[in-house]
């Protein structure tokens, strides 16, 4: 049965919420079944903000010990919102209390960056603010549909992308603006190791991880 939700009453306006980076929308919907029954209306909060979508991207190298087993370039960089889970009842109390994730690069897309042309030069862009790397957008390769992380709070889509570096022995510097920047470390690993890392928890990004094993599957299918 296809549902529609019909937005009654948007309350943005009315809280300080809606005059930061992100909004908090406080909704009143109601559904609407093809049939024709409609629901009582009901409340539900959303996050939005005007850079809606996002971008991951995998850089890649040879890695010459072990050919079959690309270098991956992974990222950490301060995360705010970890630092609420500190002090919280959690249901499985947190391994690690650092307020730093190992992740690929990513970054948002911009209003401007419209299509695909826009999306693709979103990944160079963000692979550059974030790792130094300047690399054309005809290098990159998109890694399966976009995806949503999180739509019961959010509407945002990650665009994923791979793209390989030629020479990832230059100098990399862990790029970027302000605060959150401090402590910012690039390493290349091993695709392998990567996956042991989500595996054993020490990579706990989901998006991350969802490129990695594309990525994986990449190479699987071009071996076959």
């Amino acid at each position: 049965m296809a549902i529609d939700i019909e937005i009654l009453e948007d309350r943005a306006s009315e809280t300080p919420s809606d005059r930061g980076f992100i909004k908090v929308r406080r909704l009143r919907l109601r559904t609407h079944a093809s049939g024709g029954e409609a629901s009582a209306p009901f409340p539900y909060d959303v996050a939005d903000r005007a850079a809606l979508d996002a971008v991951v991207v995998l850089m890649h190298a040879e890695n010459a010990e072990a050919p079959g087993d690309p270098l991956v370039c992974v990222r950490a960089q301060l995360r705010p919102p970890l630092l609420l889970r500190r002090g919280r009842a959690l249901a499985v109390p947190d391994v690690s209390t650092a307020l730093s994730l190992w992740e690929l690069p990513a970054g948002l897309i911009e209003p401007h960056e419209q299509g695909e042309a826009g999306v693709v030069a979103c990944a160079a862009r963000e692979t550059e603010e974030e790792t130094g790397f300047t690399l054309p957008a005809e290098a990159f390769a998109r890694l399966g549909a976009p995806v949503f992380l999180s739509p019961g709070l959010m509407a945002e889509k990650i665009h994923a992308f791979s793209v390989r570096v030629p020479d990832h022995r230059a100098d990399v510097v862990a790029l970027g603006d302000g605060a959150l920047e401090q402590g910012a470390a690039v390493q290349w690993l091993p695709l392998s190791e990567c996956l042991r890392r989500c595996a054993d928890g020490r990579i706990e990004d989901a998006k991350t991880e969802l490129a990695l094993r594309r990525f994986r599957d990449v190479l699987a299918g071009a071996e076959r």
